[in-house]
């Protein structure tokens, strides 16, 4: 009886399992189906009516295939195609999605697997977001032809047959030295890309015909790929006998953009002046469009949208990852924006168009630093899910202190609001006290010429008038660059032997007490011996310096902008030498060898300087030698 009951038992249920089966395969509405994320490969098999057996005419269970799985197959339109059998993505790949990063760490000559999967590839593009106003040339006047531009790129972006694929790997981490003096730098990531389905885990020493491999420089890979089915990533660290520990990685993937950018051909950061412990810099241009413009207000008025990054050169913690937002985030020196970084928007300069500022404290004396300008995510988001969310770093740039604690940076004047540089100063004074000085002794002296500007007949006909090119109007903007430039003097080094500099006050002692021998010359000549105003020697008391002599074109400039009764005159002979500096025609260098406000270093070098700076400077040269 027991066994007719064990016979019985299991004719039923092996009859209740296959009409199971058949009914699940030849109902369209059945779905089995596991993660979206798993890759098809040419190893799927449709079920439609049919029914798989061990050859021995029983029905196989559904998980019995070894990295097999079934899944419903959907055509384009939503329609089931019936069951499929897939095979399962390598069990130590990971998948990733569209604008998603995924940390990872690594051990010296292992490799780690990715996929991004072909419903990503082939899936929709993420909202771009707010993101920032547009740089617009000036001659653009409606600001919605960026609009149109972009909807346009978008349509013929959408008509492709292929999906164009951002892959980006950051070095957040690298491993350390093993040995005194290694004879290369650490060895970087590679990344290595395969869509062939017979090749899901690329990596060193697989066939290279089916996969391509791409080295990190500076921390950073940055590739595109065209697909449309599944990409399969390894990241590979290779041995070195040199270090030891692991690294640490980003890894992202996006249909829309690269989640990690970088730009290698512009700093856009450029160094304006330093004094022993701090710097100013500005970014170029971000936008040329004309000051009434509701593009230029919305620069203006917007939330400081980058950030900068600093370190010293001799730094070593940084060195072959200057390309990586999240290591310039873990190890710079002065990161992001902190308590030692003052950031702005400011017009200040050539042309008066919106730039952002960086005041940096906290740096060491007579030091030279690389800074590098960045962006956190896109300026308006950033993280997981955000189209360029991992971040933008620019070219490294270098600026370096000052030796001497007789000059200090100083800004954001009330009256002359287009002095930003280091001025003539005594560690004893305040930042405040100094720029009260500087500024309410500016402004007294323009007071009385304005007074003297009321008794010329600016609103008169063009008989009357003294000049049919320049009125009342030019001559007072003329007259306050001149004033504040030779009132306010740019300071350098007394240390630094740079033939345009001046030597200045000679006849005082330095801040740390000592002096000049009483036979020296310096001390003997007039223009020497004392600053350029008496001020500085008596309020502020520096000691001897040397002065960046303002730009010989402000002065004429000033002479050809007024009317010839107030009577301005610029000196000449010996007296150019002690007062006016020479503005070279070309400046290869990117030195400031004459002041005038608004002066950058090696803003000339810069890529997106603009059609106003090229003019201003034609024009001022033009100026320079015909007057």
């Amino acid at each position: 009886m027991r066994r007719q009951y064990n016979a019985l038992q299991c004719y039923l249920t092996a009859t209740i399992s296959a009409i199971f089966l058949i009914f699940a395969l030849t109902c369209d509405s059945f779905a089995y189906a596991d993660s979206p994320n798993v890759p098809d490969t040419e190893d799927t098999l449709t079920l439609r009516g049919a029914v798989i057996s061990d050859g021995a005419g029983l029905p196989l269970t559904l998980d019995s295939f070894n990295g097999l799985e079934l899944r419903d197959s959907v055509d384009e339109d939503g329609e089931s195609n019936g069951l499929e059998l897939v095979r399962r993505a390598p069990n130590a790949a990971k998948a990733l999605g569209n604008n998603q990063f995924a940390p990872g760490e690594l051990e010296l000559g292992l490799v780690q697997w990715f996929y991004l999967p072909h419903d990503v590839v082939n899936g929709k593009h993420d909202p771009k977001g707010k993101g920032l106003p547009a740089y617009l040339n000036a001659t653009v006047k409606d600001d919605h032809d960026t609009a149109r531009e972009l909807r346009k790129r978008d349509e013929d972006f959408s008509k492709r047959a292929m999906t164009t694929v951002y892959l980006s790997l950051t070095t957040c981490q690298k491993p350390l030295a093993n040995v005194t003096n290694p004879q290369d730098g650490f060895p970087q990531l590679q990344m290595y890309v395969s869509t062939s389905k017979e090749l899901q885990q690329p990596g060193p020493g697989k066939d290279d015909s089916q996969q391509d491999m791409h080295t990190a420089v500076g921390g950073h890979v940055g590739i595109t790929i065209d697909a449309d089915s599944d990409v399969f990533i390894g990241v590979a660290a290779p041995n070195s006998t040199d270090y030891i520990g692991s690294y640490k990685y980003q890894i992202a993937a996006s249909i829309d953009a690269f989640f990690h950018s970088i730009v290698e051909d512009d700093p856009n950061l450029f160094f304006i002046d330093a004094d022993v412990s701090s710097a100013l810099l500005v970014t170029n241009n971000l936008t040329l469009s004309e000051s009434n413009s509701s593009n230029y207000r919305q620069w203006m008025n917007i939330v400081p949208p980058y950030t900068m990054f600093a370190h010293n050169i001799n730094d070593t913690a940084l060195e072959g990852l200057e390309k990586s937002f999240c290591a310039l985030d873990e190890l710079s020196q002065m990161g992001r924006i902190s308590n030692s970084t003052e950031v702005g928007m400011t017009n200040r300069g050539l042309g008066n168009k919106p730039k952002e500022q960086f005041y940096i404290t906290g740096l060491n004396q007579s030091s030279s630093y690389s800074g590098l300008l960045a962006m956190i995510g896109n300026s308006t988001a950033s993280g997981n899910g955000i189209i360029g969310g991992g971040g933008k770093v620019w070219k490294p740039m270098n600026f370096t202190t000052k030796t001497d604690d007789n000059c200090a940076v100083l800004f954001n004047l009330t009256f002359c609001s287009e002095v930003a540089y280091a001025v003539p100063s005594n560690p004893k004074l305040s930042v405040d006290k100094l720029r009260t000085i500087y500024d309410d002794h500016a402004a007294a002296y323009y007071q009385n010429f304005n007074y003297s500007l009321q008794q010329i007949q600016c609103n008169a006909t063009q008989e009357s008038m003294f000049s049919l090119a320049v009125d009342c109007d030019d001559c007072a903007s003329a007259y306050k660059q001149w004033l504040c430039g030779v009132t306010i003097p740019r300071c350098a080094d007394y240390s630094n032997d740079a033939d345009y500099l001046f030597i200045r006050n000679a006849g005082q002692s330095f801040i740390n007490g000592s002096s000049l021998p009483d036979d020296s010359p310096h001390r003997k000549l007039v223009a020497t011996n004392k600053s350029r105003n008496a001020i500085i020697d008596e309020q502020i008391m520096p000691g001897p310096y040397k002065e960046i002599l303002p730009c010989e074109d402000i002065c004429h400039n000033l002479v050809r902008s007024c009317p010839s009764a107030l009577g301005f005159e610029c000196p000449t002979g010996d007296l150019v030498a002690s007062s006016y500096g020479q503005r070279p025609l070309r400046n290869e260098t990117g030195i400031i060898t004459c002041s005038y406000l608004g002066a950058v270093y090696y803003l000339n070098l810069g890529v997106r300087m603009g059609a106003w700076g090229w003019l201003f400077s034609l024009l001022v040269m033009g100026v320079m030698y015909l007057m």
